[in-house]
């Protein structure tokens, strides 16, 4: 079994990391975090432009630091937006040479300055392999980017790297960053899994960063609830002022394990109006403990949907979505409390989604079935 170390390692996010600092890297992926594919303009500029760029540049960068060769080769890809809030869009682009499991990686932004010229910002390198960079929207204003490369290394263990990124007006840094890992550990097959989502957790208009961070000891299974080694959650608020995120949470394996209790004892006390007051508390405190209970939010906004506070059961159970968007039991909660509000589109919605993800029982799947044709047929005059 795995030591549980993790707690100095993971207080390393409240510093800005940069390249240098690879062997300190925290382990996890960002399944939530990324914008869709659309949400901002793609862009592509040939090699040609980058080693114009480097021509023109005034801090001796070469073509070598950009992975460019004699015949500059390629193409540069990426998104337009205004990256850091200032009223002006950037372009911040990724430049992939030679093969797609080696080669050369390098981020940079670009600036147009008019007649197809463009000034380099700023730029970065990575590991050379199968990469990738994708915005995030955390502010009100500025755009974040999500990096990842993977590889194969000797052993055959899997490897993830990545980073949140930002642009300053004058850098690139780096926010936080990780890697992901499955494979042979100390003689154990030992897969790490973390999810991140950005969500505004503590209702203050800023999205704030929460993360779990899973070591399952699975023997080269699937990893389970059971085969859990060690578990960590993190919420990292956003400090504008100095462009990172700093930790305000960070709860460990055992008070994870006392929220899940907590949670139980919450939801039984729910039943019974006497102790209905203290079940709502011993809820909320278990979700601010552990954010990705997922079941023990649907509960609480199953309650206030029945409880009659509708609005409340809405937020709840969207919350809940956005910790675990295949939680079937999820919209069919949310569907309910969307037919009380008398917003039949959005229940449609949440139904046809229920359905998708598969009913719970035949019960609930003829109750569902149901309420979808109450939407959708016209009632008779």
């Amino acid at each position: 079994m795995l030591m549980k170390t993790l707690a100095p390692l993971l207080l390393l996010f409240v510093f800005i990391l940069t390249p240098a600092a690879a062997s300190a890297q925290i382990a996890f992926g960002m399944q939530y975090s990324v914008a869709p594919e659309d949400a901002y303009a793609k862009v592509t500029l040939p090699a040609t432009a980058l080693a114009d760029m480097i021509a023109d540049a005034p801090d001796g960068i070469t073509p070598k630091d950009v992975c460019l060769g004699e015949k500059p080769e390629g193409t540069l890809s990426g998104y337009q937006a205004d990256f850091d809030g200032d009223g002006r869009e950037e372009m911040w682009m990724l430049y992939h040479t030679g093969p797609d499991q080696g080669g050369c990686n390098v981020t940079m932004v670009v600036s147009p300055i008019g007649g197809g010229k463009y000034q380099l910002m700023d730029l970065m390198s990575f590991p050379g392999s199968d990469a990738l960079i994708r915005p995030i929207v955390t502010l009100n204003e500025g755009v974040q980017m999500y990096l990842q490369n993977s590889e194969v290394l000797d052993g055959d263990i899997t490897q993830v790297k990545g980073s949140v990124l930002a642009y300053t007006q004058t850098a690139v840094i780096v926010l936080t960053s990780w890697v992901q890992r499955e494979g042979i550990q100390d003689e154990s097959f030992i897969t790490e899994q973390v999810d991140a989502v950005f969500t505004d957790i503590n209702f203050d208009n800023v999205k704030e960063l929460v993360v779990r961070f899973n070591v399952h000891e699975t023997g080269g299974g699937a990893a389970t609830s059971k085969n859990l080694v060690d578990q960590f959650i993190l919420t990292l608020d956003y400090l504008p002022n100095h462009m990172r995120y700093g930790v305000y949470d960070s709860v460990g394996y055992d008070k994870i394990q006392e929220a899940e209790t907590m949670a139980k004892v919450g939801r039984t006390k729910l039943n019974r109006d006497e102790t209905r007051i203290e079940g709502i508390i011993s809820l909320r405190e278990a979700l601010q403990i552990n954010p990705f209970m997922t079941w023990a939010r649907v509960r609480l906004g199953e309650f206030l949907l029945h409880d009659g506070k509708y609005a409340d059961a809405e937020q709840t159970l969207l919350l809940a979505k956005t910790f675990d968007a295949e939680y079937n039991k999820t919209y069919r909660i949310l569907g309910d409390t969307y037919l009380r509000l008398n917003d039949l589109q959005k229940a449609l919605a949440a139904y046809e989604r229920y359905m998708e993800l598969g009913p719970e029982s035949n019960y609930y799947k003829k109750k569902v079935e149901h309420n979808i044709k109450q939407i959708t047929i016209p009632k008779r005059r």
